[in-house]
């Protein structure tokens, strides 16, 4: 028996990997600092400053700090300054950081 450890749920994506292709963690947390072009559903993302994302991107809470591009959806999405969004956003709230970089679509969550 493991008595008084508790496993972290947490998938973290190094800045010397480039990867591709559909992560799903539901109920978990995604840190990504490398590359990464595909699709991604979790609880909470955080897109780390040397971070370049392409794709499509389902969050409860996410943060940018580096480079996204494509389709996000995020109950709550904060934008540092760090921060580079180009495409379509969908959100309920949005917080941007001075410097930060915004370009495209930006929505609310509906149903």
């Amino acid at each position: 028996k493991l008595k008084g450890i508790v496993m972290s749920d947490l998938t973290y994506i190094n800045k010397d990997l480039v990867m591709e292709g559909t992560l799903q963690a539901k109920d978990s947390q995604v840190v990504i600092a490398g590359k990464y072009k595909g699709s991604i559903e979790a609880k909470t993302v955080i897109l780390e400053a040397s971070s370049i994302f392409d794709g499509t991107l389902q969050a409860e809470h996410l943060k940018i700090e580096g480079q996204a591009t494509g389709d996000i959806t995020a109950e709550f999405l904060e934008i540092t300054g760090s921060g580079n969004f180009d495409g379509k956003l969908k959100t309920n709230s949005l917080s941007v950081d001075m410097g930060a970089k915004v370009s495209g679509n930006v929505g609310r969550i509906t149903g």
